[in-house]
């Protein structure tokens, strides 16, 4: 992570498999990253039950590509959540629509 106050991000992209997790905790534990997967986020809606975890869950079901402003706005919602860190990991697939 940087010394200076801008935050660092950094986007770890690849397909099923590739390694994306495992890169990821290896940066949380070298650099003290907070790490943000779109799988989990998205999951995580579908576990919440609400109308948009519904969507969610019926795309995901027909094998269809989840929306990325659907998938960012989990992000922002997180990360406001978060609060203020100097360094951040983002996991995800390169798949967008």
């Amino acid at each position: 992570a940087s010394s200076d106050s801008s935050p660092s991000v950094v986007f770890v992209l690849g397909g099923p498999g590739a390694g994306k997790g495992t890169q990821c905790s290896l940066l949380v534990e070298e650099y003290g990253f907070v790490h943000l997967s779109a799988g989990d986020l998205l999951r995580e809606a579908v576990r919440s039950g609400s109308e948009k975890g519904e969507m969610i869950k019926k795309m995901m079901a027909e094998g269809a590509i989840v929306p990325a402003e659907v998938t960012v706005g989990e992000i922002t919602v997180l990360a406001c959540a978060v609060g203020f860190v100097t360094a951040m990991v983002f996991q995800g697939s390169s798949v967008t629509q």
